[in-house]
């Protein structure tokens, strides 16, 4: 039975006693993954949040956010 390769590599130095662990993955490439995460579930959140009342798709329109700004007195 052969073992599978891991798909990662991973880099590991000696440092006195300690072994240290090397990212594969770069950490800006990870912020932006996890950035771009929280956006496209923001969104969809909004969608759920608004569309229990009203069509989902109405979230993307301009006259909804003034309407909530209106409605939470930050319109001004």
């Amino acid at each position: 039975m052969k073992l599978r390769k891991s798909t990662f590599k991973e880099r590991v130095t000696q440092i006195g006693d300690t072994e240290v662990v090397h990212r594969t993955v770069p950490i800006y490439v990870t912020l932006i993954f996890v950035l771009v995460l929280m956006a496209i579930i923001f969104i969809i959140g909004m969608m759920i949040g608004y569309g229990i009342l009203h069509s989902p798709i109405d979230i993307f329109k301009p006259s909804t956010w003034q309407h909530l700004r209106e409605l939470t007195g930050s319109g001004s």
